[in-house]
């Protein structure tokens, strides 16, 4: 559909469905914007809750976005 945020969120729901993490920088490449777009749209979805930050347990730089539960079932049932 051509949004950041929409592709962002499929990215995500892909991701899911395979046991994968998605790392900020994935997701800023799957958003297919510039990375300072890709970030605002990250913390706009992340404000709203649907998706979630988690560190990197082994790497203190990297953080993990994933779709909250609600945003998860939501996007299944939608499909």
């Amino acid at each position: 559909f051509a949004d950041p945020a929409w592709d962002m969120m499929l990215d995500l729901l892909a991701a899911r469905l395979e046991h994968e993490r998605v790392s900020v920088s994935s997701l800023c490449i799957a958003a297919a914007v510039p990375p300072t777009t890709a970030l605002r749209w990250i913390r706009t979805l992340t404000d709203k809750g649907l998706v979630e930050r988690q560190a990197d347990p082994h790497d203190g730089r990297r953080v993990f976005i994933a779709l909250a539960q609600e945003a998860a079932d939501a996007l299944i049932r939608w499909f």
